[in-house]
């Protein structure tokens, strides 16, 4: 993905993500009145109440378009002005690109099923939304490239110079106890070859306050993680799924890995690697996304109304 995939698509993940949390922030912020609630203007409904206080539909969507209104309406705005830049242009997006596309994004997260669980989990964003944004997006880039021509020997020269970018990286799912000595480490391993669980033992012992709450998982680590312990990482990719070595020493303490699943994301074809390549060198030459729809909202005349929301 390049920079400018990488910043549309950072900005479409917050912006879906706030607005699918602004209504609860906004119920818990005590931005509301504290005098009694008088009774609802006629045509708005209570939405929620506390004690005697009611909030009523005009109340709650009069404080989303003071928050989020600039922002919302520039959305739409950039949606429709694209939708009638595509048509001009006679460019489109078919529902087989947007798979293709997930299954793209999925291939660091080992399937796309983990993929899709992860973005509504994490960011509470559902496989339609995740959809419709990445219709979006590709209908953007092809708008932005739609008249930027890139020669094949261009594609071999990037492949020659970076000839590592699309190989794929192992995954491991990896959980850990950290302990203060050796002799401690030697005494967890006791205890698990002993038939004690993994995870109620890390939330006992381990010293790691990020991991212990959670049975001492990690997660999902790529296999040259920048992050984790070389020696960490150098045991726990000597391992089989299922595998559990220790102890390992690290600067200060002594660690246990427990290898819960190992992740061979399937390599990409030739053709698809081109493709890939071809888009990313497009868009390196094509105008900014944010700034092609700027353009855009300028071409098709985009105006918000003095005094609807807060400039």
């Amino acid at each position: 993905m390049t920079r400018q995939e990488k910043g549309l698509w950072a900005t479409v993940i917050v912006l879906t993500a706030c607005v699918l949390g602004m209504g609860g922030w906004m119920l818990f912020s005590g931005n509301f009145p504290q005098e009694a609630s008088p009774p609802w203007k006629e045509g708005s409904q209570p939405v929620a109440s506390i004690q005697d206080r009611a909030i009523t539909e005009d109340e709650w969507v009069d404080e989303l378009k003071k928050r989020y209104g600039r922002e919302m309406l520039m959305t739409m705005l950039n949606r429709h002005a694209v939708a009638l830049e595509a048509k001009a242009k006679g460019i489109d997006v078919t529902a087989a690109e947007v798979e293709t596309e997930i299954e793209v994004m999925s291939r660091s997260y080992g399937s796309k099923e983990r993929f899709l669980s992860e973005m509504e989990d994490q960011l509470g964003i559902t496989e339609s939304e995740l959809k419709t944004e990445t219709t979006y997006r590709l209908l953007l880039e092809k708008i932005a490239t739609s008249d930027v021509h890139i020669e094949e020997q261009q594609i071999d020269s990037y492949l020659e110079q970076y000839p590592d970018q699309f190989r794929p990286k192992k995954q491991l799912n990896l959980s850990m106890i950290e302990v203060a000595s050796e002799d401690e480490a030697e005494r967890v391993m006791d205890r698990l070859e002993n038939g004690e669980d993994f995870a109620d033992l890390a939330a006992q012992v381990s010293l790691d306050e990020y991991t212990r709450e959670d049975g001492g998982q990690i997660g999902l680590v790529e296999e040259d993680d920048p992050f984790l312990p070389p020696a960490l990482l150098e045991a726990a990719l000597s391992l089989e799924p299922g595998d559990i070595a220790g102890p390992v020493s690290l600067t200060d303490t002594y660690a246990i890995v427990y290898v819960k699943d190992i992740i061979e994301p399937q390599a990409p074809s030739e053709e698809s690697i081109r493709k890939a390549v071809r888009k990313q060198l497009a868009l390196e030459q094509s105008v900014s996304l944010s700034e092609l729809e700027r353009q855009l909202r300028e071409k098709y005349e985009a105006r918000i109304s003095a005094g609807t929301v807060t400039l």
